[in-house]
């Protein structure tokens, strides 16, 4: 166990306000977007690269660093069996409690890649086909079957919300999880659902709506290629180190 000396992440308004900043700024909404980011590339790292990853990233395990300087690189800094922190450059930001994790067979990974491209291309029909390979079966009650699937795919699965909706309900009356009954759901995949939906809690907290599959499309294009289902380069990281 190490002492990491930080912020914890429900104090961050507090402390940019103790630093004259505007907590509802620009600033402010710049450094708030930089710790998000590091936070979302860091879980994408380990979910689609790895498979082995942090499966408890509620706003109490989550820290600022202060007094470190970035590298531009992700460093596993320490891993313990009950506690341990991952430290990821240029936010420095620190997840705290390594006593739930979980460790994703590649073939549910690799599914899991192709279906963070198809929300990231916005294609109904790769989402479809990305739902069967992951095991995920559904049964459905309405005419537009996948379309609907498709938003349930984002709903379950990234973090942006639609355009004027700052939360959602996932068992209102025009859900799609209303429309797509799911029957199968593979046990290893809940931990992922749980951290996206940890991580769109924390980003609404942020007042930041963003999309964690364009973040995590390169690596999963990394994933793919590296396992012989993509050709050519994965695509360039959308955020500056």
């Amino acid at each position: 166990m190490e002492y990491i000396d930080g912020i914890p992440i429900l104090n961050l308004g507090d402390e940019i306000a103790k630093r004259g900043i505007n907590p509802s700024g620009k600033l402010a909404a710049a450094a708030k977007q930089k710790i998000l980011e590091s936070l979302t590339i860091a879980y994408g790292q380990m979910i689609l690269k790895s498979g082995f990853f942090h499966a408890d990233p509620h706003p109490g395990n989550i820290l600022i660093c202060k007094g470190s300087e970035a590298s531009g690189q992700y460093k596993l800094m320490q891993l313990k069996a009950y506690s341990c922190y991952f430290l990821f450059p240029p936010s420095q930001v620190a997840l705290l409690d390594y006593g739930q994790v979980k460790d994703l067979p590649d073939k549910l990974r690799i599914g899991y890649a192709n279906l963070i491209l198809a929300i990231a291309d916005n294609d109904p029909v790769k989402a479809s086909e990305s739902y069967r390979e992951l095991g995920i079966e559904t049964l459905s009650n309405c005419k537009d079957e996948q379309n609907e699937l498709f938003k349930l795919a984002q709903t379950m699965f990234d973090t942006k919300l639609p355009p004027g909706v700052v939360m959602l309900q996932p068992f209102a009356e025009d859900s799609s999880i209303k429309k797509v009954g799911v029957q199968a759901f593979p046990e290893e995949l809940f931990s992922i659902l749980r951290t996206v939906h940890l991580l769109r809690g924390l980003s609404v907290g942020l007042g930041i709506n963003y999309s964690c599959a364009d973040q995590w499309r390169p690596i999963a294009e990394e994933a793919l290629v590296r396992a012989g289902r993509l050709k050519g380069k994965p695509s360039k990281y959308p955020t500056k180190e």
